[in-house]
Parts: C-alpha cells; structure tokens; sequence
C-alpha cells in the first residue's frame, strides 16, 4: 500500500474531514484494518496511519536510543498527541480532534498528501508556505 497525490478538502462545523476516495481505495481494509491512528506530525502537519502501520510505528519506535534528546523528543511527542480514529463513517471521513486541530492550525480549507505508507494533513495556508521554501 502506497499513499501519493495532493487532494483539497475541507473540514465541516462538526471537524469532520473526508478522506480521498483514492486514498481509501488503496486501502485493504482486511489487512490494514478499518481505523487510523492521528498523530502530531512534522513542519506543523498532523500524520495519519493505517491501524496496521501503526503497530510497525510503534516497533520503530521501540528501538530508539532514549539517551538522543531529540528521538526522545519525537518518540514523547508522537505517543502523547496520538489518537486512534475507530474508522470512516459511511461518506469516507473522519473526525479531526479538537487539539490536533489546533496543534495543525487547521481551518476550512485543508491539504490532504499521500505519503508512501502514511497521509498527512495539512492547512491549505502552511501547506502553501512550506511547499513555497517559506
């Protein structure tokens, strides 16, 4: 399963975000399962995985060196702002928790990317910014 493309979408007055149809068609449901985990991710964006890549995060993670202040710092950083998301309702989104929102200043409008094995979310304005060298 890879993730890739640029899709723009907005988030309704209930935080509900609906995820790319594209994005879900690649996702096998049976091997992957039906949730997502949230994340706080990097440059301002919020990181969304699979519930089965997940678990391959979270093995990765085991195997940081707590003595490199700045893994440490991810690593704390990643499992604290994490939550799981049970799955999409029937049209495909998913609901945006109040403190992600805010961590990815995140308004109306927002940048949905396919990276390879994860998604990220981003606000139209500090997508612009970063893919501009801002």
């Amino acid at each position: 399963m890879k993730f890739s493309g640029e899709y723009r979408h907005s988030i309704d007055d209930k935080n509900r975000l609906a995820i790319p149809s594209k994005i879900l068609e690649k996702i096998d449901k049976e091997k992957e399962g039906k949730g997502f985990i949230i994340t706080h991710g990097l440059n301002g964006c919020l990181f969304l995985y699979t519930s089965r890549k997940w678990q391959e995060v979270e093995a990765e993670m085991m195997k940081i060196d707590i003595k490199n202040e700045k893994d440490l710092r991810y690593q704390r950083a990643t499992f604290a702002s994490m939550v799981e998301i049970p799955e999409c309702d029937q049209q495909g989104r998913i609901v945006i928790p109040p403190r992600m929102k805010e961590f990815a200043k995140l308004e109306k409008k927002v940048v949905i990317i396919g990276i390879l094995d994860r998604i990220e979310i981003w606000s139209e304005k500090s997508w612009e910014k970063y893919i501009s060298g801002g």
